[in-house]
């Protein structure tokens, strides 16, 4: 990963000296993924990082590959170590979005700075993903991929939404994929009208099935979902209606466009919807960026008039929810590109499992 060139950007965009804290910031700019991280990095170029001695050995290895950064490690009281580090400032911008007002307070009380909320640069820079990234995307898509290939093997190992969740986790495991910070969604019969369901130990039946997982590669995330039917014909109703939600995800994916705005997007995909008399069964927007989080700019609903940028990843994912009934949900990772949309997974959207 280019870890100099993003530690560069972001100081060119400074005023004043930045505390990252962020543990997605923090892996964005110098890899570090330990749970106690703190890296001042200065207007003029260059930084410190201070952790604590469990990561000392880490981090050092970690920033050999950013000249520029030093490392400081401390045993002991973490505000004496800052003040050390923050030493001679007069000013110090915090991310507004990655503290406490906790942490906010005890810098001022023990170091003497008043920190001010530092502007959403690391936002913007994340956005966009390089080709490093979209690399680890792709890897990660891959391995999600392959599992849901291998789906008709895992569901012969699994007798519950429960069992089928951790094959589909080992079965990306095995394709490159680590197990995401976040349990795959496997939700049969009407379970399925829930979006967000909590996957339990519910036998899967022989019907309605949907899935909504995925995998880290590098820390970047997949994430896609599918809808099948497991045995016999499908229901017609259910049928019917997964061919709306594919509808309005193929239409949302077409206006996915270098200048189309997150409204705009979510609205090609929602006229679908409401054409049909599913509107009302829509529960949610229709997709959000991915990258080192699950969910992270930019988000494609209703009132965002912000453009989508070449280099963005985001999900597209209509669904239509029938309580007591089940649910469709289909799911898709688009990288925008300068000609249009370029879908990163690959697996069949047909309701019929074979």
């Amino acid at each position: 990963m280019p870890f100099a060139a993003r530690l560069d950007a972001l100081s060119d965009r400074l005023e004043c000296p930045l505390l990252v804290t962020r543990a997605p910031n923090l892996q964005y700019l110098i890899g570090f993924t330990g749970s106690n991280g703190y890296l001042l990095v200065r207007p003029d170029g260059g930084g410190v990082f201070l952790t604590d001695g469990r990561y000392g050995e880490t981090a050092a290895a970690r920033l050999r590959a950013v000249p520029g950064v030093s490392l400081e490690v401390y045993v002991g009281d973490l505000w004496k170590a800052l003040g050390g580090v923050l030493g001679g400032l007069d000013r110090v911008g915090l991310e507004a979005d990655g503290v406490t007002w906790e942490f906010a307070r005890h810098l001022r009380e023990k170091t003497g700075l008043t920190p001010e909320a530092g502007p959403g640069i690391l936002g913007d820079l994340r956005r966009s993903k390089d080709e490093a990234e979209i690399e680890a995307l792709r890897a990660a898509a891959a391995a999600g991929d392959a599992a849901f290939a291998s789906l008709a093997l895992l569901l012969g190992r699994a007798a519950t939404e429960s069992d089928l969740s951790w094959e589909l986790a080992a079965e990306m495991r095995r394709h490159g994929g680590e197990r995401a910070d976040w349990e795959p969604i496997v939700a049969a019969g009407a379970g399925a009208s829930v979006p967000h369901y909590e996957t339990g130990r519910v036998p899967l039946g022989a019907g309605l099935l949907l899935l909504d997982y995925g995998c880290l590669v590098d820390g970047y995330h997949s994430d896609m979902s599918r809808t099948v039917w497991l045995e016999g014909p499908p229901d017609p109703a259910l049928a019917q209606v997964h061919r709306v939600v594919v509808a309005a995800e193929e239409a949302g994916i077409a206006a996915c466009s270098p200048g189309a705005t997150g409204h705009e997007v979510d609205e090609a995909a929602r006229a679908v919807l409401r054409a049909a008399g599913h509107e009302e069964h829509f529960l949610h927007s229709t997709g959000h960026g991915v990258g080192l989080e699950i969910h992270e700019p930019p988000w494609l609903r209703r009132g965002n008039e912000d453009p989508l940028q070449v280099g963005d990843v985001v999900t597209v994912e209509p669904g239509v929810y029938l309580p007591g009934v089940g649910g469709v949900r289909v799911e898709d990772m688009v990288l925008i590109t300068a000609s249009g949309p370029e879908v990163i997974t690959g697996s069949h959207r047909e309701l019929e499992l074979t």
